[in-house]
């Protein structure tokens, strides 16, 4: 097996992050293969475990990037002269537009996909992201709290509140994808009552 210098282990990685999202995105998780990953980024498949245990690995954290641009728009928001209604309301419509406007991240509301991901991945890595979650969860919490948007209650249930809304959009077809935007419209309309500081 041939040894990358640092320069191309930097380079064959970022390949398989964008070609693995471009094959993920078009023919989804089941259907792409490690033969069609590899082939696209021109390594033998001996090399793709180099980096990666399992295309299911690959696509999971092709994920936690695609996750961090939720952190990006409340970071905008913020920068915006917003009441509190007002933020939380843009923030949780701009999370699920992002999905909704993105291939790779409407895989994960497949029926089961989630599941199937997360079976698959070495034990370390389910903990160490549970754990960044819960962290990252409640760092943005206290921080919304100390910024007066959102009432001084539990962090823990505040994170769970949002993990369950963006968890409805699962259930899209269950519920019915022609009345799902006015379902979520009342949702958060209802949540953010409850949850931000009135002004």
């Amino acid at each position: 097996m041939p040894k990358f210098t640092e320069a191309e282990k930097a380079q064959i990685h970022q390949c398989l992050l964008t070609k693995g999202k471009e094959l993920f995105s078009k023919y989804g998780l089941a259907k792409t293969s490690i033969d069609d990953i590899v082939l696209a980024c021109g390594i033998a498949k001996g090399s793709f475990y180099k980096f990666f245990s399992s295309k299911e690995e690959l696509y999971y954290v092709i994920l936690r990037h695609e996750e961090k641009i939720r952190e990006q728009v409340l970071g905008e928001l913020l920068r915006e002269d917003l009441s509190p209604k007002e933020l939380l309301t843009s923030f949780f419509k701009k999370s699920l537009q992002l999905v909704d406007e993105n291939p790779f991240l409407q895989l994960m509301f497949q029926e089961g996909e989630y599941e199937r991901i997360v079976r698959k991945l070495p034990p370390h890595l389910r903990q160490e992201t549970a754990q960044e979650d819960v962290e990252k969860g409640m760092q943005a919490v206290v921080m919304l709290m100390q910024r007066g948007v959102l009432r001084e209650e539990d962090p823990n249930v505040i994170v769970g509140v949002i993990k369950a809304i963006m968890m409805i959009r699962l259930h899209k077809e269950k519920i019915g994808a022609d009345i799902f935007p006015d379902v979520m419209n009342q949702v958060i309309e209802h949540v953010v009552a409850g949850l931000a500081v009135e002004r």
